[in-house]
């Protein structure tokens, strides 16, 4: 199975993006992206959380972190804008757009080895012609070619286990023959991601643009918007953070 999911990427002030090269927070860009698809695969469709923490980063800096979802697509177009509300000292984690692929499918999974999904992985991200991302009026420099920009990496191979009901491979990408509390492994991923620093109190507007296939007629096309305000609170209760609209 080949799917692919398109996120958001984020950043208020430019500076307050950390290099692709960095380690932030104690991982890899690689890592935290094979992270955020473990919570992205893992969530149910019934309680889909547009942002959420990582699992089993254990206590200090990292725990800190919050991702922020997106949206999932396979084809098509799609215009969506979020509004939600995070407490300040929060680092979030984003995608741009990425590709990933795993042996899951109905009726039979597939047998690839990691080395095999990961070529294939890459296949599929030849297809991307347009990654960008304007926040708060200014763009975000270095996403002009999305096959050569720093900010692409391969996540590492992972495993998810789908969530026990409504899962998301079968409720959002059809395979209905896959039962929740199922694992899955190996699973790979494609992308261009953003780790951001915690962002200054106030509002924050992030607005991407990702297509895949030819600009004129692409195969996949979204415009997605996040309306972020972030409080003064810091002692917010991280695992609840996201008032959502």
């Amino acid at each position: 199975m080949a799917l692919l999911l398109l996120g958001i990427t984020a950043t208020a002030a430019l500076g307050q993006v950390i290099s692709p090269k960095a380690h932030p927070y104690g991982h890899s860009y690689a890592e935290w992206s094979a992270k955020w698809w473990q919570w992205s695969l893992e969530q149910s469709t019934s309680h889909l959380e547009e942002i959420g923490k990582p699992k089993d980063i254990g206590d200090g800096p990292a725990d800190k972190v919050r991702f922020l979802l997106g949206a999932y697509l396979t084809g098509g177009a799609a215009i969506e804008t979020n509004q939600l509300t995070i407490p300040a000292g929060t680092p979030l984690f984003f995608q741009v757009l990425a590709v990933w692929d795993d042996n899951s499918g109905c009726p039979n999974f597939t047998t690839f080895t990691a080395d095999e999904l990961a070529a294939q992985a890459a296949g599929l991200w030849t297809g991307v012609t347009l990654t960008s991302c304007i926040i708060d009026g200014k763009e975000v420099p270095g996403l002009d070619d999305p096959a050569t920009t720093d900010y692409l990496v391969q996540a590492p191979p992972f495993g998810y286990t789908t969530a026990e009901t409504d899962n998301v491979l079968a409720g959002l990408f059809g395979d209905t023959c896959i039962d929740g509390g199922t694992r899955i492994y190996p699973a790979v991923a494609d992308g261009v991601y953003i780790m951001l620093s915690p962002l200054k109190p106030g509002k924050h507007t992030i607005h991407t643009v990702g297509k895949v296939g030819p600009l004129l007629s692409p195969y996949v096309d979204l415009d997605l918007t996040y309306e972020i305000t972030v409080t003064r609170d810091c002692d917010h209760d991280h695992d609840h953070d996201g008032d959502h609209d």
